[in-house]
């Protein structure tokens, strides 16, 4: 019997380097953790500095901002590999001077045609 082909999860999408990541998912992936951190640092600015949720809301912000880093340059990644790029060019995130210039990028080059090396299908974790 043929083993199953791995399908795309939350998980994968967020928090896997392998396959790859059409422009409307890296996009809206983007801005899924754009919503989140916006909201949890809301929450955190409109708490007053003697609640006792402080705690709680500096902890979820904390933690949002540090997932969605990860998320961040995992979807970079995963759409680098959509252009045909290596991965390690999302490296280039992290610099302040160029991070606006790379996610413009990211978000307007368009997918390769065909199958690559990181995979067959775009929005599909690698087989």
């Amino acid at each position: 019997m043929l083993a199953a082909a791995r399908r795309p999860t939350v998980a994968w999408l967020f928090f896997s380097p392998s396959g790859r990541a059409g422009r409307q998912t890296f996009i809206l992936g983007w801005l899924f953790w754009l919503m989140l951190n916006s909201f949890a640092l809301a929450k955190l600015a409109l708490v007053p500095e003697d609640d006792d949720l402080l705690p709680l809301y500096s902890l979820m912000f904390l933690s949002s901002m540090g997932c969605s880093i990860v998320s961040a340059m995992m979807l970079s990644i995963k759409r680098l590999h959509d252009m045909g790029m290596p991965g390690l060019i999302a490296l280039l995130i992290l610099v302040p001077a160029l991070s606006l210039v790379m996610l413009l990028v990211l978000c307007l080059w368009p997918s390769a045609r065909k199958a690559n090396t990181y995979g067959g299908a775009t929005d599909w974790p690698q087989t």
